[in-house]
């Protein structure tokens, strides 16, 4: 009996004590006791941390030996580099250098009278037209949310929410009166779209109400092939000789032809509705065929949808958008003569209430400009090599297609689009008596610094 006994007591003392085995030598998957405590093995960082279910029912264990990763730091909310005082900044309006042509387009102040909004919205008419020798095979009504969805988002991102757009469409396609090709609207033929718009206006002016419309858009079919319109330009007409409808005039107006139907063609239609808002183009004119791809946007490489429509950096420049008050005073920072002074620059792709533009005013028609960039928003496709400070020049003297704006590269950038030319923490450039730094970045913000050189 007493033999049973000593059995028993030693059974029981043995249901008390775990069944788990720890190692002298912690590895991986192995149980553990302590939560949180770390150890290196063999070089390698390991933690306890809880178990998995089928790590519990093979260890017997809540607890085992997992490979430690160190947790990414928390992003910089604010800069901790010192900000100078609203003061060391002249007024905004201080900066607005003067183009004195009277382009419709300008690259400086002020915008022509004809370009300038009168509200928050904008009005679109689209009509939709085929012809003999390119019939339509649908309704506009299958077409036209592409038109008037991607290039609200594109501009009303472009205004940050300030500008909103109102489309009118017509419900059925209209019959011009002559084949597609006898309208000559090719590069090489180098016929005029002004004839074939109006026409276009004439044909639905009985059932159109063209009262507040500030574009007109001739729609092609979505079938038309390309060599019979490869080219849809942004129209601008004199107030003497504007397109006439039976409500009155319109003087701005472009076309949807066979060169804008890609899968990002909306980019080509918001290019040339920047263009009715009074932007230049900022690719170079110079460019033919033959001469490297890259040659064309050699003033701005790969940012600002008015220099290359579908590039990867598309959002336009805060400059270009101050330019047609799609960008408010209130964002913008005008340096003082030969002042130092730091500032934080919000990421044009970001709609906050920090500044994002800082200009430099060098002389009455020429500036310096800064802002932030990160591939967010429209400009996602880009790499993260193009974010950080964009340092460009602005001279009003410089026509469309010719370099009105052009990009300072930082030292060492070698990209043909200019993706490595922003500044990133700890990189500074000279142009001309200032030396501009980033002294800080956070995830959608820099901190510039401009330095006048004595």
């Amino acid at each position: 009996m007493k033999k049973w006994l000593a059995v028993l007591l030693a059974l029981a003392l043995i249901g008390l004590v775990s069944p788990v085995a720890y190692s002298a030598s912690p590895k991986l998957g192995q149980a553990c006791s302590k939560s949180g405590q770390r150890v290196v093995v063999a070089k390698v960082p390991l933690v306890c941390k809880t178990a998995t279910k089928a790590q519990q029912k093979k260890t017997k264990s809540k607890l085992v030996w997992a490979k430690y990763v160190a947790p990414k730091p928390a992003p910089v909310l604010n800069p901790t580099s010192p900000l100078s005082p609203i003061p060391a900044f002249a007024p905004a309006e201080a900066c607005r250098i003067q183009d004195t042509s009277q382009s419709f387009t300008k690259a400086g102040f002020p915008q022509h009278s004809q370009m300038k909004r009168t509200g928050s919205t904008l009005v679109v008419q689209l009509i939709y037209i085929d012809f003999a020798d390119v019939v339509a095979t649908g309704k506009p009504s299958d077409d036209r949310v592409f038109w008037t969805d991607g290039v609200s988002k594109f501009l009303a991102d472009m205004s940050n929410g300030t500008v909103k757009f109102e489309w009118r469409t017509t419900e059925s396609y209209s019959r011009m009166s002559k084949k597609l090709a006898d309208y000559r609207v090719t590069r090489s033929a180098g016929g005029s779209t002004v004839p074939l718009v109006q026409e276009a206006i004439s044909l639905v002016d009985r059932q159109i109400d063209f009262t507040g419309v500030d574009f007109v858009v001739a729609v092609l079919p979505p079938n038309t092939p390309r060599e019979l319109s490869d080219v849809s330009p942004a129209l601008m007409l004199s107030s003497s000789d504007p397109f006439k409808t039976n409500e009155g005039r319109v003087y701005r107006a472009t076309l949807v032809g066979g060169d804008m139907r890609f899968p990002e063609g909306h980019l080509l239609l918001s290019h040339e509705i920047g263009h009715l808002l009074g932007l230049h183009d900022y690719y170079w004119y110079g460019w033919k065929p033959g001469m490297n791809y890259e040659d064309q946007f050699k003033f701005m490489g790969n940012f600002d949808n008015m220099n290359f429509a579908p590039g990867n950096s598309r959002e336009w420049t805060a400059w270009s958008r101050w330019l047609i008050d799609f960008l408010p005073d209130s964002k913008v920072l005008c340096a003082r003569e030969g002042v130092e002074a730091s500032a934080q620059l919000e990421a044009v792709s970001k709609a906050g209430s920090v500044p994002q533009l800082l200009v430099i005013r060098t002389s009455e028609t020429e500036a310096i400009a800064v802002e932030s960039r990160r591939n967010t928003r429209h400009d996602s496709k880009a790499s993260s090599t193009s974010n950080g400070l964009l340092v460009y020049t602005i001279d009003t003297k410089i026509f469309s297609g010719q370099g009105p704006l052009k990009i300072v590269r930082k030292p060492g950038s070698v990209d043909a689009l200019f993706s490595d030319a922003p500044l990133k923490a700890g990189d500074s450039l000279r142009v001309g008596s200032w030396i501009i730094s980033n002294i800080e970045s956070g995830s959608d913000w820099d901190v510039v610094k401009i330095t006048p050189v004595k």
